[in-house]
């Protein structure tokens, strides 16, 4: 008995590492995907959406949106400490995180949006290099900018909703936020506005 078990063990240890390497390298390619798609729409967006700051924002009274390849986008998100773009999805869902980040919750006309991606290594896993201070903006599909300023950069459980969506002292305007590695926790980067 004991000699088949050694076989069989080898058998399914050389199977589960098999599965692991190929989780992997389809866990790289959906990123890849993904930067294309972005890259793509980001080239679209800068044609339709041109940034604007002016001393009185002329802000809609709901979130406008375009239309690209039959997805609706609210506007920019602009990460200059890190030197990145991202188009923002309107809605969110499991196969919208694929594309690009996504509005989970909010909105910046109310300063509450929340807006979530995948810790992809192009993607909102560049959120791990933000700092206290750092800048961040949206640009809206009509041109307007509001700047934020990171405040708060915290770990919330994953299951922790009301931690993700509850403001504390201060509060916050806007949170990105996106699975630790692991995909236990979130990583969440809290912003305020700049006033001008």
């Amino acid at each position: 008995m004991k000699s088949k078990r050694g076989p069989i063990c080898m058998v399914v240890g050389f199977l589960l590492l098999l599965s692991a390497i190929g989780l992997m390298g389809y866990n790289k390619w959906q990123e890849k995907q993904s930067e294309q798609v972005v890259s793509e729409v980001m080239e679209e967006m800068e044609q339709v959406v041109i940034p604007v700051k002016r001393k009185e924002k002329e802000l809609p009274k709901q979130l406008q949106s375009v239309t690209i390849d039959g997805y609706e986008y609210i506007g920019i998100l602009s990460l200059p400490t890190v030197d990145k773009e991202f188009p923002i999805l309107k809605s969110w869902s499991d196969d919208l995180l694929k594309i690009s980040p996504c509005r989970y919750k909010g909105s910046y006309l109310k300063d509450n949006m929340i807006i979530a991606g995948h810790n992809y290594s192009t993607g909102f896993g560049l959120l791990k290099s933000l700092e206290i201070g750092d800048p961040v903006e949206f640009t809206d599909t009509i041109g307007n900018t509001q700047e934020y300023e990171v405040i708060n950069i915290e770990i919330i459980e994953g299951t922790d909703i009301q931690g993700m969506e509850e403001k504390v002292g201060d509060g916050w305007d806007l949170t990105l936020f996106s699975c630790t590695y692991g995909g236990q926790s979130r990583y969440a980067v809290r912003c305020a506005k700049v006033e001008e």
